[in-house]
């Protein structure tokens, strides 16, 4: 067989999977054996090969390729898995039972490996990058509840509709009915798309839970105040306060229900607790500007939006309260001097 020199062993593994696909389980071994041949210390190959010589009934062949793969990388937990499928081919039960059971051990231990991976990527905003380690996760050990919740949530970040982030969410219950966290995830996706009623069903079995989690609490305050229940809000805006007094978002939604309720001089407090706790804080620094603006301090107000606009030149929201503010000055100069 004629192999050309720009093959890669990536591009030869990928032949031999499609050949075996295929049943053509020689061939598939050839293109095995080539890249052994360059490089004996390819666990790939070796593991790919044993498969192949498995699907032919050469079961002796297979372990002897599976023992290769394992001593290349004795945490391939693929390879002591097929390992464990041939000896039980061989009548070796026991033996393969128990290499199986090390097998799927091994497989949980690496889902929760690349879960943490994945969370670590997710932190420094690299989201393809984690849903890419989530699905790993999960492709090793689907009942991975964690993986499940934290791969629905990126891929509402990416921009996935609802129904596809959901029924990650859903899978995470039916293996935990308890999971706070997969309740808690649906009601603020349900809030985001205005389905508020959903929202608090969700959010309120979430509460059910655990009835001190602060997300859980002032999301509820969200979706109370779009389903005109202000008072509710309020309380449960409080509720989240009562629970972590500094708690940023906690703060801010409150200030957020109460502008929406025209309470601007109480919104202004909570917006200064927000501001105490992180002072960059440009959602706070904007609201406050905002809300001063709201209050008819037209020079404070401005103070803070330049001060979102050093932090973020782009804010579009700033730029156009900054202009807002701008035309109100210059209105308020104009009648001043015609009142003189």
């Amino acid at each position: 067989m004629f192999f050309r020199a720009t093959k890669t062993p990536d591009d030869l593994i990928r032949k031999g999977i499609s050949l075996s696909k295929k049943n053509n389980f020689k061939e598939a071994i050839a293109y095995f054996d080539k890249i052994i041949d360059a490089d004996a210390k390819n666990g790939a190959a070796w593991f790919r090969k044993g498969l192949a010589l498995r699907e032919m009934g050469k079961y002796e062949d297979s372990l002897t390729c599976f023992d290769k793969a394992l001593e290349i990388d004795p945490n391939n937990s693929d390879a002591l898995y097929n390992k464990g499928l041939i000896l039980g081919k061989l009548e070796k039960n026991e033996e393969a039972i128990t290499l199986i059971n090390r097998a799927i051990e091994m497989q949980r231990d690496n889902s929760v490996s690349l879960y943490y991976d994945g969370e670590e990527l997710k932190k420094r905003g690299k989201y393809e990058e984690a849903l890419s380690f989530y699905t790993k996760a999960l492709d090793n050990n689907p009942k991975n509840v964690r993986a499940l919740i934290a791969k629905g949530y990126v891929l509402d970040l990416l921009g996935v509709p609802p129904k596809g982030v959901t029924s990650f969410f859903d899978k995470a219950l039916e293996i935990d009915p308890t999971n706070v966290d997969a309740y808690l995830h649906k009601g603020i996706l349900h809030n985001r798309i205005r389905k508020y009623e959903d929202a608090i069903a969700y959010l309120g079995k979430a509460l059910e839970i655990e009835p001190k989690n602060v997300r859980a609490l002032y999301s509820m305050g969200v979706a109370l105040h779009h389903t005109k229940k202000p008072e509710e809000s309020i309380t449960y805006c409080n509720k989240a306060l009562e629970a972590d007094p500094r708690h940023v978002n906690a703060l801010c939604t409150m200030v957020w229900v109460l502008a929406h309720q025209e309470k601007y001089e109480a919104a202004l407090i909570y917006c200064d607790k927000a501001l105490e706790v992180e002072p960059g804080y440009g959602y706070a620094l904007s609201y406050k500007g905002y809300l001063l603006l709201e209050c008819g301090n037209l020079d404070e107000a401005l103070k803070y939006y330049d001060l979102v606009l050093e932090i973020d030149p782009s804010n579009m929201r700033a730029m156009h309260y900054k202009n807002k503010i701008l035309g109100k000055i210059k209105k308020k100069k104009k009648q001043n001097f015609f009142a003189r």
